[in-house]
């Protein structure tokens, strides 16, 4: 009589192999996270059952290195500035200003443009380029 038993191959899985993808994967993941670097401010905002998309549109004031001004490519003067300004916000529900100022232009130009912009009550945002 033969007593033995039959034994049969273990199926093993070898840890080491599956640690060293893990930690592959986590180095990708945290060589590719320093590298991403988002450029807007994450909120969170509260949820309405209604709602209702606004379409903001964006009126250009440009200030140049020569101090000319110009509203969306069409150059004004600083003393038609208002009206202009005006007359352009009255065609859109939600305007908002997107002022872009040349580096060499005094702070004073800016502030003149800016007193401007909150006379008529229009939101400013001021536009920059990204520091390297």
């Amino acid at each position: 009589m033969n007593f033995r038993k039959h034994r049969r191959p273990h199926a093993a899985v070898e840890a080491s192999s599956l640690s060293d993808i893990l930690f592959f994967l986590l180095l990708f993941f945290l060589i590719i996270s320093t590298l991403a670097s988002p450029n807007a401010i994450k909120l969170l905002l509260p949820k309405a059952s209604t709602g209702q998309t606004i379409s903001h549109h964006a009126i250009n004031v440009s200030i140049s290195a020569n101090l000319s001004y110009y509203i969306d490519k069409r150059m004004v003067s600083l003393e038609t500035l208002e009206p202009e300004l005006q007359r352009e916000s009255k065609n859109y529900e939600n305007p908002t200003v997107v002022l872009r100022v040349d580096k060499s232009v005094t702070v004073e130009e800016l502030v003149k443009v800016v007193d401007i912009v909150n006379r008529l009550r229009i939101p400013l945002v001021i536009a920059t380029d990204k520091s390297k």
